[in-house]
């Protein structure tokens, strides 16, 4: 029972950060004001995310922190949980991808805008094509984040790259830059499929002990026009494989509907 308490308590602290930090954000995103390249509302967000992880009782570690800051490009990292976001944007100021109906949503979209989201259409295959193009020429600074998984794995192993996401940077000639997310205890970080944000979170705000994120930038990759995306993406996939689970050989094939 006092677990649960203190999981409510917790969240609620967590509500009252999101709803206070969002209304700075979009006061913010107003504001013509820049330091070391990012616009104000992505070093606002960056705070309000911190101050997340500290409510939640969340210790980031980053074997090189300036790796991630210092990248113009993409960043390919894998995908367990909502906590993978936070655990990014603590350690640097980043944008993501995001659906374009999210552009026009009251003030979730101004705050989408405010820190520099990517918008695009993803509903059908030629909408899919146009937002390859777009992401190919998308400015390389701030870097953008793009799972390659597609969508959350189930914590024991990675699901395969979709090559997609190395096309847009074959094409553009853009660096991307691998990073690893691992936590102590994934059994309380994970957010498994089906479950609702919510239930997860209370999950995790519930725990008694502190979760232990550890972020891990690989090599910067800078692709080549000739570079064939689905061996690009076996390559990455493999590597990293070999940072979260340097035990098990996870050589998955690759189908047409993973692949794009």
């Amino acid at each position: 029972m006092i677990k649960w308490l203190l999981g409510y308590y917790r969240l609620s602290l967590c509500g009252l950060t999101i709803g206070f930090g969002g209304t700075l954000l979009v006061i913010s995103s107003w504001l013509p004001l820049t330091i070391k390249g990012y616009h104000i509302s992505m070093w606002l967000l960056l705070t309000i995310v911190r101050t997340l992880l500290f409510i939640l009782n969340v210790r980031v570690d980053c074997a090189d922190p300036d790796r991630l800051r210092q990248h113009h490009g993409f960043i390919f990292p894998n995908h367990m949980t909502y906590l993978d976001v936070l655990v990014l944007v603590s350690i640097a100021p980043l944008r993501f991808l995001a659906k374009d109906e999210v552009r026009s949503m009251p003030v979730i979209g101004q705050v989408a805008k405010s820190i520099g989201c990517v918008f695009v259409k993803r509903d059908d295959k030629d909408s899919r094509a146009e937002a390859r193009t777009k992401l190919a020429k998308v400015e390389t600074f701030p870097p953008v984040v793009l799972f390659p998984e597609g969508k959350r794995n189930p914590g024991d192993h990675l699901l395969p790259f979709r090559y997609g996401a190395f096309e847009i940077v074959i094409r553009g000639q853009t660096p991307f830059l691998t990073c690893a997310i691992e936590y102590d205890q994934p059994e309380i970080a994970i957010w498994h499929r089906g479950e609702s944000i919510i239930k997860a979170a209370l999950r995790l705000a519930a725990h008694d002990k502190q979760i232990k994120a550890q972020l891990t930038p690989m090599t910067a990759v800078t692709p080549q026009p000739d570079d064939d995306p689905v061996q690009m993406s076996l390559t990455a996939h493999e590597a990293m494989t070999a940072v979260l689970f340097p035990t098990t050989s996870n050589q998955q094939p690759i189908s047409d509907s993973q692949q794009q």
